[in-house]
């Protein structure tokens, strides 16, 4: 459509301005008319090419998988530092922020999985008192991450693209685009009906979620998510503890020129609806200023 706004706007300005004319025979008046046909066409769909062939979902949700895998068998890699800022809002029932909260994040390696050292609140240093809260919680997690086993590192850098969380959704590659000057495949999912995992109150939250993943083609990384809550999760006998009324996330990640994909922007949008009324939330993230480091079991070393 902007194609042919631009051509009806200057087919316009060269009816107004008469110093324009054009001068040809019968026949070259026909070759331009033909021309100009061509060009037109040239800017519309191809209806009689082929549709364009797209992967099956099982296909795409098997490298998604793999590649998985491969990232948790591999040796440390390429790794990035970098900052990370976190903005907790509370919500009225428009929308309206009521309270908000911004929080920096440093985020480090530390046994070579990541991890979110807190150095600012609302824009000011920490306290001594939150310092020491600050390191008392980054020894837990070096003693808990630093000391794992490799089976159990493993285990976290597949992250959540596991065959048994893949198993509870029926995937359907919709199209193909380009995103980042890049080939991704839209890919939407939904809870498969029958038996699936329904026992614990993760499962349940999972099992109620559907949305849309954009797949980066070459890599099978997820570049973009977006997903819902279809439907209210009661939580407790009868939702006596509340219920969760909405629960939407979305997800943009970032690829970095050496293959490594970091997590660019987050937006998690909760509502919490209680006997008392509703609770609404709403925690933004975004991130900056990366730097590579080396990974290294004690902590991490900047590159030059």
């Amino acid at each position: 459509m902007l194609v042919f706004g631009r051509l009806f706007a200057t087919l316009r300005s060269m009816k107004a301005d008469r110093r324009i004319s054009i001068r040809a025979c019968p026949a070259q008046r026909g070759q331009s008319l033909t021309l100009l046909i061509a060009g037109l066409l040239s800017f519309l769909p191809h209806g009689g090419r082929a549709a364009e062939t797209l992967p099956a979902a099982g296909e795409v949700t098997r490298r998604l998988i793999e590649r998985a895998q491969a990232v948790a068998r591999a040796e440390p890699g390429p790794q990035y530092t970098y900052k990370k800022r976190t903005v907790s809002e509370r919500l009225d029932a428009v929308g309206v922020v009521l309270t908000s909260e911004e929080k920096i994040y440093l985020v480090t390696l530390i046994g070579d999985v990541p991890y979110n050292r807190l150095v600012k609140i609302q824009g000011r240093a920490l306290s001594a008192e939150e310092l020491r809260r600050e390191e008392a919680r980054e020894g837990r997690f070096r003693q808990k991450f630093v000391s794992a086993n490799e089976k159990k590192s493993a285990a976290r850098k597949e992250g959540w693209v596991t065959p048994e969380l893949l198993d509870r959704y029926q995937f359907e590659v919709k199209e193909r685009v380009i995103l980042s000057n890049r080939p991704t495949l839209v890919v939407t999912f939904k809870p498969k009906k029958g038996n699936i995992p329904s026992k614990t109150f993760e499962d349940k939250l999972l099992n109620g979620m559907a949305g849309r993943l954009w797949i980066d083609e070459a890599d099978a990384d997820p570049a973009k998510l977006v997903v819902s809550l279809r439907e209210p999760l009661s939580l407790g006998w009868f939702g006596l503890l509340g219920s969760l009324s909405r629960c939407d996330l979305s997800l943009e990640r970032q690829r970095m020129p050496d293959g490594v994909w970091i997590n660019a922007k987050q937006e998690m949008v909760i509502h919490w609806q209680k006997l008392t009324g509703t609770t609404r939330f709403r925690v933004t993230e975004a991130t900056s200023g990366f730097r590579k480091v080396e990974a290294n079991r004690q902590g991490v070393s900047a590159q030059p």
